[in-house]
């Protein structure tokens, strides 16, 4: 019996004091990082509630080993995997979303916890925006990072595009940066790349601004800002799409791709002179370009040449580019669905109606009728006159008799850049060039170009010109030929007469081509003989 009481442990002896502070030192670091993750989660958005949920499980179920395994140093070593494996691979997954600066638990991050300041950054506003709501976009606290780095490379992205009048910008994730690329009076130019966290946090700060989904990577959204410029607000349409190399933000300025005002297009005064006058005819009217020079402006233009006041003015587009004031526009979608919106439009007896494309009989044949009594306006894809007569005879089962009696012109275009007028230069043309465009040499006293030498300070720094950043160009202008459909023309085309034939008969109607229209706006110094060759030359690619 002696040896049985000996057995017996003392009182005090199930529970180690020593053990009990281990446990809790060593589960200390875990309760604070759990509210950490959550917060750090938000701000590097990356997926809150999951890694959230997962530090605190892996933490739950290290201790509950840890108290039931009868081995106590077991017990702590499987805590201690669980809970290091979630936290290192957060901490693994939250750098490879953020940069250099911002990661954690690295040696520069470890050396700036003892003694020195907190990080800021400092949030500058340069451009004053606005949310999809309309809603000013306020500056964020500057100790808040991540926020804070987005608003920066916001307000950079937003002033460069601004100060260079882009028409586009564009962010493309690759290896090792990401590309950044604009477009500038319809050329494409290359910017200096950036990191593909700064791209990364750029995207994710401007898509709440912008009313979209910031859980959403992979697919395609779209929302909208805008910008105050001098007072007058700029509309920008912003775009992201996921990619194998992370997410791709385009960002367009609505007013730089759209314009309304025939007259401040670029037409010669004989074209715009009549242009309006066959504009208040019914029938129709065909608008033809090639893809990106401006064809929906000078639609959007014809039309509003029209008073929205007294009469009904209807478009069916594919995607309503801008909103028109007192005009019923109507987005059918893809181009299978124009052929019923259009029926239900035509039954609101519109007086003038605007077609944006028209790619099957079906739809061609409502145009038709529609023409005979209204004023119809349909855009083509076309690179001159003649080629856009012919694919809409082709559109109507290719019978001319069927196709031409409602068309009363069509007018082409093509835009030019417009030479700076602060650093243009003057020169004497080739007269060999000369007789090679058609033009007399006695017309001519001189040509206008880009500069050909870049003007430097006295320390030999460059000078770039303020008015074009050193393009050369500045802004566009639209050359446009108008081809009108005589009652000749209607029978040559009919007699299937050839090209040379129809055009002698246009000439004599005293239609200058597209390419003649150019050159005159050489001669006048508006822009210079290079940029007609440059567009000619994407005229033949196309």
């Amino acid at each position: 019996m002696a040896v049985v009481l000996a057995d017996i442990p003392t009182p005090g002896g199930y529970l180690s004091l020593s053990k009990i502070i281990v446990m809790l030192l060593l589960a200390t670091p875990w309760l604070l990082a759990s509210p950490w993750v959550h917060k750090d989660a938000k701000r590097v958005r990356a997926r809150q509630g999951v890694w959230s949920a997962a530090v605190l499980a892996a933490g739950a179920a290290g201790v509950l080993i840890w108290l039931l395994m009868p081995y106590y140093v077991v017990g702590l070593l499987f805590y201690l995997v669980l809970v290091g494996a979630i936290l290192a691979a957060y901490v693994v997954y939250r750098n490879g979303r953020v940069e250099k600066d911002e990661k954690v638990l690295t040696a520069k991050h470890l050396a700036s916890l003892f003694g020195r300041k907190p990080k800021v950054v400092k949030a500058v506003t340069r451009v004053r925006f606005y949310d999809f709501e309309g809603k000013a976009v306020m500056a964020p606290d500057e100790s808040d990072v991540l926020i804070a780095k987005g608003y920066a490379l916001a307000q950079d992205l937003l002033y460069d595009v601004l100060w260079r009048r882009a028409s586009e910008a564009e962010l493309t994730p690759g290896a090792p940066n990401a590309r950044v690329r604009f477009v500038i009076d319809g050329v494409s130019v290359e910017r200096p790349s950036l990191e593909v966290p700064q791209s990364e946090a750029l995207i994710e700060y401007l898509k709440p601004v912008a009313g979209m989904k910031l859980e959403e990577r992979r697919r395609p959204q779209q929302g909208k800002i805008s910008v105050d410029l001098a007072g007058k607000p700029i509309d920008l349409e912003l775009a992201t799409a996921g990619t194998t190399g992370g997410q791709r933000l385009v960002v367009r300025i609505i007013q730089e791709l759209v314009q309304t005002q025939l007259d401040g297009l670029g037409m010669s005064e004989d074209v715009l002179g009549r242009i309006r006058e066959l504009n208040k005819q019914s029938g129709l009217i065909l608008v033809a370009a090639r893809p990106g020079n401006g064809l929906t402006s000078t639609l959007y233009s014809l039309l509003r040449e029209h008073d929205a006041f007294t009469r009904q003015l209807v478009t069916l587009e594919s995607k309503i580019k801008v909103d028109l004031e007192n005009v019923t526009q109507n987005a059918y979608g893809e181009p299978g669905r124009l052929h019923a919106a259009l029926g239900s439009a035509l039954r609101q007896d519109p007086d003038v109606i605007l077609v944006d494309q028209c790619l099957d009989p079906q739809s061609s044949e409502l145009i038709r009728q529609a023409a005979a009594k209204k004023t119809v306006l349909l855009g083509v894809q076309a690179p001159d006159s003649f080629t856009a007569l012919a694919k809409w005879v082709k559109l109507c089962s290719g019978d001319a008799n069927l196709a031409l009696p409602g068309v009363r012109a069509v007018l082409c275009q093509v835009l030019l850049r417009k030479l700076c007028p602060t650093c243009r230069e003057a020169y004497v043309p080739d007269p060999r060039m000369l007789a090679k465009a058609n033009i007399p040499a006695q017309r001519v006293d001189k040509f206008y170009q880009t500069p050909t030498e870049v003007r430097q300070d006295k320390d030999g720094n460059p000078i770039i010109c303020p008015a074009c950043q050193g393009s050369g160009y500045v802004g566009r202008t639209a050359a446009f030929e108008l081809l009108e459909v005589t009652d000749d023309i209607r029978q040559f085309v009919a007699a299937v007469a050839p090209l040379p034939q129809i055009k002698a008969a246009c000439r004599k109607n005293k239609m200058l081509y597209l390419q003649e229209q150019a050159l005159l706006k050489v001669m006048s110094g508006l822009t210079s003989i290079q940029e007609v060759i440059r567009v000619t030359q994407q005229e033949k690619k196309s």
